[in-house]
């Protein structure tokens, strides 16, 4: 029974795979955002949903740390030509970005680079600066792509560039922040393929039961969110962040599902996936203590819907995987962006903090 079970959540998987790289890729991304002047940005874009080419708005670079905290794009190397050493490697993936749409053109290196800065600019200067020695015994790459896409295909080329740029004798560490961790998620799947270099993965802030922010019965309730909820649910990637009453120590939302994270959720517990996962969860203690105002007042949000521990956007639950990861650490009084190390001073002890604990985890992991 349990082989089964297992066979038909694999089949189901692979179905939602399918129709999401192949109906909604072949039509809908391709009317929406593949449409162009350039006639050779829309053959690329088209060959890389069948895997002949890599996507052009997904990159890895590799980081090489420099002297100066105003990041330069020059220590940003395509993966390709940077340097392989012995060290061990970690890979920064970014959560969410709106400020790209899927109409946008293709992405060029600089926005490429922009978009990794604005998610980790404060982990690169801590990276560079030895803090936690971890230049010494890492190197640095961090993976962008266009976040307004699938997770099904995100994860998918996420997978590709992962194997096409280490061996199965490389000690590879994710650390994943928001959306990051789903398309990492997908990325591990069994369905997908295999990746035995990737030893741990760490999430930060991921909404790995999705976000009330991207459910449409939620944001519908909330003036205050119809601008932002009608970008996120208008694309395939910010409506795959939805949501679901599904997992262990949900909080029901009427009307909220999620498919794809149920399916994929299912399938981490079926083939015994969630070992290789430390799940970090911001947890504010009142809703004043956050940078901005826009995730302070998220807080107040879920706070007043019942969700009384959050990071202003991902509900404490959500980014622990209720419990069900290899290991689960709160992080007090961090925003959501904060969970990427991001704060106003990366000398902010929050921010430097967080780094420490994020490397030592991995160091000290089993794995």
């Amino acid at each position: 029974m349990f082989r089964v079970r297992r066979k038909f959540v694999s089949f189901i998987f692979s179905i939602l795979i399918g129709i999401v790289a192949f109906q909604s890729c072949i039509y809908d991304f391709y009317r929406k955002e593949f449409v162009s002047e350039d006639k050779k940005n829309d053959e690329a874009l088209l060959l890389s949903l069948f895997g002949l080419l890599p996507n052009p708005n997904q990159k890895l670079y590799g980081f090489y740390p420099g002297f100066s905290r105003s990041l330069s794009d020059s220590q940003f190397v395509t993966s390709e030509f940077f340097p392989k050493s012995s060290k061990k490697k970690i890979v920064f993936i970014h959560g969410w970005n709106p400020a790209e749409r899927d109409s946008d053109p293709i992405t060029n290196d600089e926005k490429k680079i922009q978009n990794i800065k604005n998610t980790f600019s404060n982990g690169m200067v801590h990276f560079q600066e030895g803090r936690a020695s971890a230049n010494a015994e890492f190197d640095l790459y961090l993976y962008t792509y266009r976040t307004s896409n699938s997770i099904l295909v995100n994860g998918r080329q996420f997978y590709g560039t992962l194997r096409s740029n280490f061996t199965d004798s490389d000690q590879v560490y994710i650390v994943a922040h928001s959306m990051g961790g789903l398309v990492t998620r997908v990325a591990l799947a069994s369905e997908t393929g295999s990746l035995p270099f990737v030893k741990l993965v760490v999430t930060l802030a991921s909404p790995q039961f999705g976000s009330p922010f991207a459910t449409p019965s939620f944001i519908g309730s909330n003036p205050f969110l119809n601008d932002l909820g009608s970008y996120l649910v208008g694309t395939q990637g910010g409506s795959e962040l939805g949501y679901t009453n599904q997992g262990s120590g949900q909080t029901v939302i009427s009307g909220a599902e999620n498919l794809v994270l149920d399916v994929l959720n299912q399938s981490y517990l079926n083939f015994n996936l969630n070992g290789k996962f430390i799940s970090f969860a911001g947890v504010m203690s009142n809703c004043t203590v956050g940078e901005t105002f826009y995730y302070n007042t998220g807080c107040n949000i879920l706070t007043n819907a019942g969700f009384t521990q959050s990071d202003g956007i991902v509900p404490r639950n959500s980014a622990r995987l209720g419990n069900l990861s290899y290991k689960q650490i709160d992080i007090a009084d961090c925003d959501h962006s904060m969970m990427a190390f991001q704060t106003t001073n990366p000398d902010n002890a929050k921010s430097l903090n967080l780094f420490t604990q994020v490397i030592t985890e991995i160091r000290n992991s089993p794995y």
